[in-house]
Protein backbone atom coordinates (compact mmCIF):
# COMPACT_ATOMS: atom_id res chain seq x y z
CA UNK A 1 0.00 0.00 0.00
CA UNK A 2 1.25 3.41 -1.18
CA UNK A 3 1.94 5.75 1.62
CA UNK A 4 0.51 9.30 1.32
CA UNK A 5 2.91 11.92 1.34
CA UNK A 6 1.97 13.39 4.56
CA UNK A 7 3.07 9.73 6.03
CA UNK A 8 6.54 10.31 4.42
CA UNK A 9 7.12 13.54 5.73
CA UNK A 10 6.03 12.37 9.32
CA UNK A 11 8.73 9.61 9.19
CA UNK A 12 11.53 11.51 7.54
CA UNK A 13 10.78 14.23 10.32
CA UNK A 14 10.98 11.51 13.03
CA UNK A 15 14.13 10.25 11.73
CA UNK A 16 15.65 13.32 11.47
CA UNK A 17 14.86 14.17 14.73
CA UNK A 18 15.78 11.20 15.95
CA UNK A 19 19.63 11.42 14.40
CA UNK A 20 19.61 15.04 15.99
CA UNK A 21 18.98 13.60 19.52
CA UNK A 22 21.62 11.15 18.93
CA UNK A 23 24.33 13.57 17.71
CA UNK A 24 23.57 16.24 20.33
CA UNK A 25 23.91 13.80 22.73
CA UNK A 26 26.77 12.09 21.23
CA UNK A 27 28.87 15.44 20.20
CA UNK A 28 27.80 17.66 24.05
CA UNK A 29 31.87 16.90 25.11
CA UNK A 30 33.25 18.47 21.95
CA UNK A 31 30.64 21.46 22.39
CA UNK A 32 31.83 24.32 24.61
CA UNK A 33 30.19 24.00 28.05
CA UNK A 34 28.95 27.36 28.09
CA UNK A 35 27.20 27.20 24.23
CA UNK A 36 25.88 24.06 25.17
CA UNK A 37 24.17 24.38 28.01
CA UNK A 38 21.98 27.09 26.40
CA UNK A 39 21.39 25.60 22.32
CA UNK A 40 21.15 21.96 23.78
CA UNK A 41 18.18 22.90 26.22
CA UNK A 42 16.38 24.89 23.37
CA UNK A 43 16.44 22.60 21.21
CA UNK A 44 16.15 19.57 22.32
CA UNK A 45 12.87 21.15 24.00
CA UNK A 46 11.45 24.01 21.88
CA UNK A 47 13.01 23.29 18.84
CA UNK A 48 11.85 19.85 17.95
CA UNK A 49 8.91 19.66 19.79
CA UNK A 50 8.05 23.32 17.77
CA UNK A 51 8.88 21.33 14.28
CA UNK A 52 6.60 18.20 15.38
CA UNK A 53 3.66 20.79 16.08
CA UNK A 54 4.30 21.67 12.61
CA UNK A 55 4.99 18.49 10.36
CA UNK A 56 3.35 16.51 12.96
CA UNK A 57 0.30 17.36 14.84
CA UNK A 58 -0.83 20.99 13.05
CA UNK A 59 -1.58 18.58 9.74
CA UNK A 60 -3.04 15.75 10.95
CA UNK A 61 -5.28 17.85 13.50
CA UNK A 62 -4.38 15.68 16.16
CA UNK A 63 -4.31 17.21 20.02
CA UNK A 64 -1.52 19.67 21.76
CA UNK A 65 -1.43 17.24 24.30
CA UNK A 66 0.98 15.34 21.82
CA UNK A 67 3.22 17.74 21.96
CA UNK A 68 4.27 17.26 25.96
CA UNK A 69 5.91 13.72 25.76
CA UNK A 70 8.42 15.21 22.88
CA UNK A 71 8.80 18.09 25.30
CA UNK A 72 9.83 15.87 28.06
CA UNK A 73 11.83 13.58 26.00
CA UNK A 74 14.27 16.63 24.99
CA UNK A 75 14.69 17.24 28.85
CA UNK A 76 15.55 13.76 29.46
CA UNK A 77 18.00 13.61 26.85
CA UNK A 78 19.29 17.19 27.74
CA UNK A 79 19.79 16.25 31.43
CA UNK A 80 21.69 12.96 30.51
CA UNK A 81 23.64 15.17 27.70
CA UNK A 82 24.60 18.18 30.20
CA UNK A 83 24.99 15.42 33.31
CA UNK A 84 22.78 17.30 35.46
CA UNK A 85 18.90 18.80 36.03
CA UNK A 86 20.55 21.97 37.16
CA UNK A 87 23.50 22.59 34.50
CA UNK A 88 22.74 25.89 32.01
CA UNK A 89 19.29 26.81 31.34
CA UNK A 90 17.35 23.88 32.15
CA UNK A 91 16.06 24.60 35.45
CA UNK A 92 14.71 28.46 34.31
CA UNK A 93 13.66 26.66 30.85
CA UNK A 94 11.38 24.17 32.83
CA UNK A 95 9.91 26.46 34.51
CA UNK A 96 8.60 28.51 31.97
CA UNK A 97 7.57 24.97 29.94
CA UNK A 98 5.61 23.42 32.91
CA UNK A 99 3.17 26.07 33.40
CA UNK A 100 2.75 26.15 29.39
CA UNK A 101 2.40 22.32 29.71
CA UNK A 102 -0.10 23.01 32.20
CA UNK A 103 -2.16 25.11 29.94
CA UNK A 104 -2.14 23.16 27.17
CA UNK A 105 -3.93 19.97 29.68
CA UNK A 106 -6.31 22.19 31.10
CA UNK A 107 -7.41 23.29 27.18
CA UNK A 108 -7.54 19.93 25.82
CA UNK A 109 -9.13 18.36 29.10
CA UNK A 110 -11.85 21.31 28.79
CA UNK A 111 -12.68 20.61 25.06
CA UNK A 112 -13.00 16.83 25.96
CA UNK A 113 -14.86 17.38 28.34
CA UNK A 114 -17.67 19.71 26.16
CA UNK A 115 -17.20 16.89 23.47
CA UNK A 116 -18.36 14.25 25.81
CA UNK A 117 -21.49 16.37 27.13
CA UNK A 118 -22.61 17.46 23.52
CA UNK A 119 -22.22 13.29 22.89
CA UNK A 120 -24.25 12.48 25.59
CA UNK A 121 -26.76 15.44 25.08
CA UNK A 122 -27.07 13.02 21.21
CA UNK A 123 -27.35 9.85 22.41
CA UNK A 124 -28.26 7.53 25.65
CA UNK A 125 -25.15 5.16 24.77
CA UNK A 126 -22.29 5.25 26.72
CA UNK A 127 -19.91 3.84 23.79
CA UNK A 128 -20.94 7.16 21.57
CA UNK A 129 -20.39 9.33 24.24
CA UNK A 130 -16.60 7.28 24.88
CA UNK A 131 -15.98 7.13 20.90
CA UNK A 132 -16.54 11.08 20.49
CA UNK A 133 -14.24 11.25 23.43
CA UNK A 134 -11.19 9.27 22.13
CA UNK A 135 -11.64 10.68 18.57
CA UNK A 136 -11.47 14.16 19.30
CA UNK A 137 -7.79 13.06 21.25
CA UNK A 138 -6.74 10.52 18.40
CA UNK A 139 -8.60 11.95 15.16
CA UNK A 140 -8.70 8.58 13.73
CA UNK A 141 -11.67 5.85 13.53
CA UNK A 142 -9.80 2.63 14.34
CA UNK A 143 -7.57 3.80 17.69
CA UNK A 144 -10.10 5.92 19.00
CA UNK A 145 -13.01 2.93 18.69
CA UNK A 146 -9.75 0.81 20.62
CA UNK A 147 -9.97 3.20 23.38
CA UNK A 148 -12.95 3.89 23.39
CA UNK A 149 -13.39 0.16 23.97
CA UNK A 150 -10.90 -0.31 26.33
CA UNK A 151 -12.44 2.41 28.57
CA UNK A 152 -16.11 0.87 27.73
CA UNK A 153 -15.42 -2.16 29.56
CA UNK A 154 -14.43 -0.88 32.40
CA UNK A 155 -17.85 1.36 32.73
CA UNK A 156 -19.86 -1.45 32.16
CA UNK A 157 -18.20 -4.25 34.59
CA UNK A 158 -17.85 -1.01 37.28
CA UNK A 159 -20.76 1.69 36.62
CA UNK A 160 -23.73 0.17 35.00
CA UNK A 161 -25.55 -1.86 36.80
CA UNK A 162 -28.36 0.42 37.50
CA UNK A 163 -28.27 1.19 33.65
CA UNK A 164 -31.04 -0.44 31.14
CA UNK A 165 -31.09 -0.98 28.24
CA UNK A 166 -30.62 1.77 25.22
CA UNK A 167 -34.16 1.72 23.51
CA UNK A 168 -36.12 4.81 23.57
CA UNK A 169 -39.96 5.64 22.51
CA UNK A 170 -40.88 4.05 19.40
CA UNK A 171 -38.25 1.86 19.27
CA UNK A 172 -38.13 -2.16 19.91
CA UNK A 173 -35.10 -3.83 21.49
CA UNK A 174 -33.98 -7.70 21.09
CA UNK A 175 -31.82 -9.22 23.08
CA UNK A 176 -29.04 -11.48 22.42
CA UNK A 177 -26.81 -11.97 25.66
CA UNK A 178 -28.29 -15.99 26.43
CA UNK A 179 -28.62 -16.65 23.41
CA UNK A 180 -26.43 -19.83 22.47
CA UNK A 181 -25.99 -20.36 26.18
CA UNK A 182 -23.30 -17.51 26.48
CA UNK A 183 -24.46 -16.05 29.78
CA UNK A 184 -24.19 -19.87 30.77
CA UNK A 185 -20.18 -19.92 28.99
CA UNK A 186 -19.46 -16.53 31.20
CA UNK A 187 -20.75 -17.95 34.30
CA UNK A 188 -18.07 -20.56 34.30
CA UNK A 189 -14.97 -18.34 34.33
CA UNK A 190 -16.40 -15.91 36.38
CA UNK A 191 -16.78 -19.40 38.70
CA UNK A 192 -12.80 -20.26 37.96
CA UNK A 193 -11.48 -17.13 38.36
CA UNK A 194 -11.50 -16.26 42.07
CA UNK A 195 -9.85 -19.94 42.68
CA UNK A 196 -7.40 -19.17 39.38
CA UNK A 197 -6.06 -15.99 40.84
CA UNK A 198 -5.69 -17.35 43.99
CA UNK A 199 -4.03 -20.35 42.76
CA UNK A 200 -1.63 -18.98 40.82
CA UNK A 201 -0.76 -16.03 42.93
CA UNK A 202 0.71 -18.74 45.89
CA UNK A 203 2.47 -20.71 42.92
CA UNK A 204 3.54 -17.85 41.80
CA UNK A 205 4.64 -15.68 45.35
CA UNK A 206 7.42 -18.86 45.27
CA UNK A 207 9.23 -17.44 42.48
CA UNK A 208 9.09 -14.21 41.42
CA UNK A 209 6.82 -11.20 43.57
CA UNK A 210 7.19 -9.55 39.96
CA UNK A 211 6.09 -12.56 37.43
CA UNK A 212 3.28 -13.04 40.63
CA UNK A 213 2.10 -9.02 39.89
CA UNK A 214 1.86 -9.20 36.56
CA UNK A 215 -0.24 -12.60 36.25
CA UNK A 216 -2.37 -11.01 39.11
CA UNK A 217 -3.11 -7.80 37.21
CA UNK A 218 -4.14 -10.21 34.12
CA UNK A 219 -6.35 -12.17 35.68
CA UNK A 220 -8.25 -9.56 37.13
CA UNK A 221 -8.36 -7.31 33.88
CA UNK A 222 -9.18 -10.47 31.98
CA UNK A 223 -11.93 -10.43 34.45
CA UNK A 224 -13.43 -7.19 33.98
CA UNK A 225 -13.33 -7.87 30.00
CA UNK A 226 -15.73 -10.68 30.06
CA UNK A 227 -17.87 -8.55 32.80
CA UNK A 228 -17.68 -5.67 30.76
CA UNK A 229 -18.49 -7.15 27.32
CA UNK A 230 -21.35 -8.97 28.80
CA UNK A 231 -23.09 -6.71 30.61
CA UNK A 232 -22.64 -4.32 27.48
CA UNK A 233 -24.68 -7.39 25.61
CA UNK A 234 -27.39 -6.55 28.22
CA UNK A 235 -27.39 -2.66 27.91
CA UNK A 236 -26.54 -2.70 23.99
CA UNK A 237 -29.29 -5.09 22.41
CA UNK A 238 -30.34 -4.84 18.66
CA UNK A 239 -33.10 -1.81 18.34
CA UNK A 240 -35.27 -1.47 15.66
CA UNK A 241 -37.32 1.82 14.83
CA UNK A 242 -39.57 3.01 12.15
CA UNK A 243 -36.38 4.09 10.25
CA UNK A 244 -33.12 2.58 11.12
CA UNK A 245 -32.07 -0.95 12.63
CA UNK A 246 -29.24 -0.48 15.53
CA UNK A 247 -26.87 -3.24 15.48
CA UNK A 248 -24.71 -4.29 17.80
CA UNK A 249 -23.18 -6.50 19.60
CA UNK A 250 -21.32 -5.53 23.26
CA UNK A 251 -18.34 -3.22 23.07
CA UNK A 252 -16.98 -5.48 19.58
CA UNK A 253 -19.43 -3.97 16.92
CA UNK A 254 -21.67 -1.40 15.95
CA UNK A 255 -23.68 -0.87 12.90
CA UNK A 256 -26.78 1.68 12.29
CA UNK A 257 -28.48 1.51 8.67
CA UNK A 258 -31.69 2.62 6.99
CA UNK A 259 -34.53 0.09 7.34
CA UNK A 260 -35.03 1.21 3.60
CA UNK A 261 -31.88 -0.84 3.44
CA UNK A 262 -32.67 -3.89 4.56
CA UNK A 263 -32.85 -6.69 1.30
CA UNK A 264 -34.01 -9.28 3.45
CA UNK A 265 -33.68 -11.41 6.87
CA UNK A 266 -33.26 -15.08 6.95
CA UNK A 267 -32.39 -17.49 9.70
CA UNK A 268 -29.48 -19.05 6.95
CA UNK A 269 -25.97 -17.67 6.10
CA UNK A 270 -26.57 -16.19 2.50
CA UNK A 271 -23.83 -18.41 0.50
CA UNK A 272 -24.05 -16.53 -2.58
CA UNK A 273 -22.08 -13.74 -0.99
CA UNK A 274 -18.70 -14.14 -0.62
CA UNK A 275 -16.64 -13.67 3.11
CA UNK A 276 -15.66 -10.30 2.94
CA UNK A 277 -18.81 -9.25 2.41
CA UNK A 278 -20.30 -11.06 5.24
CA UNK A 279 -19.78 -10.17 9.06
CA UNK A 280 -20.64 -13.33 11.64
CA UNK A 281 -21.27 -12.06 15.24
CA UNK A 282 -23.47 -14.73 16.34
CA UNK A 283 -22.49 -16.76 19.52
CA UNK A 284 -19.60 -19.55 18.64
CA UNK A 285 -20.04 -18.50 15.41
CA UNK A 286 -23.32 -20.23 14.75
CA UNK A 287 -25.85 -16.99 14.04
CA UNK A 288 -29.59 -17.33 14.17
CA UNK A 289 -29.92 -14.30 12.03
CA UNK A 290 -28.51 -13.09 9.30
CA UNK A 291 -29.51 -9.27 7.93
CA UNK A 292 -29.03 -8.83 4.36
CA UNK A 293 -28.81 -5.19 2.87
CA UNK A 294 -29.09 -3.65 -1.03
CA UNK A 295 -25.81 -2.10 -0.85
CA UNK A 296 -22.95 -2.35 1.59
CA UNK A 297 -22.87 -1.08 4.64
CA UNK A 298 -20.56 0.30 7.52
CA UNK A 299 -20.37 -1.65 10.46
CA UNK A 300 -17.56 -0.29 12.99
CA UNK A 301 -15.42 -3.40 14.88
CA UNK A 302 -12.61 -3.35 17.46
CA UNK A 303 -10.06 -3.72 14.15
CA UNK A 304 -11.90 -1.01 12.46
CA UNK A 305 -14.95 -0.13 10.08
CA UNK A 306 -15.81 -2.47 7.29
CA UNK A 307 -18.54 -2.22 4.42
CA UNK A 308 -20.38 -5.74 4.69
CA UNK A 309 -23.40 -6.84 2.60
CA UNK A 310 -24.68 -9.05 5.72
CA UNK A 311 -24.63 -9.11 9.20
CA UNK A 312 -25.25 -12.57 11.55
CA UNK A 313 -26.53 -12.44 14.86
CA UNK A 314 -27.58 -14.90 18.04
CA UNK A 315 -30.30 -13.49 19.05
CA UNK A 316 -32.61 -14.37 21.96
CA UNK A 317 -36.05 -14.26 19.93
CA UNK A 318 -34.82 -14.97 16.05
CA UNK A 319 -38.85 -15.17 14.89
CA UNK A 320 -39.50 -12.58 16.11
CA UNK A 321 -36.90 -10.57 14.99
CA UNK A 322 -37.55 -11.49 11.74
CA UNK A 323 -41.14 -10.88 11.84
CA UNK A 324 -40.90 -7.71 13.05
CA UNK A 325 -38.10 -6.57 10.29
CA UNK A 326 -39.44 -8.02 7.74
CA UNK A 327 -42.85 -6.41 8.01
CA UNK A 328 -40.71 -2.51 8.97
CA UNK A 329 -38.87 -3.25 5.58
CA UNK A 330 -41.18 -4.76 3.49
CA UNK A 331 -38.69 -7.16 2.41
CA UNK A 332 -38.49 -11.32 2.11
CA UNK A 333 -38.08 -13.75 5.02
CA UNK A 334 -35.75 -16.49 4.87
Amino acid sequence: MALSRQTWLTCLFLVAALAFYAYGVVSAERIPFELEAVALPLDFMVGIPAAFYLVVVRPRRLSLLCVIPVIWVGYALSVVALGSPDAGILPMLLAVLVPVELGIAAREMLCMVRTFKGAKAQSADPLVWLSATTRYLVRKETPARMMAAELGVWYYALLSWRKRPCAGAGERAFSYHSAGGYLNMMLGPALAFPVEVVAVHLLLAQWSVMATTIATLLSIYAAVWLAGDARARVLRPVVLSPDDLRIECGIQMEAIVSVSDVAGVSGHEPQDLDGADKLNYGTFYRANVWVLFERPVKARTLMGARRVRAIGLSLDDPRAFVDALSNAAGCDRG
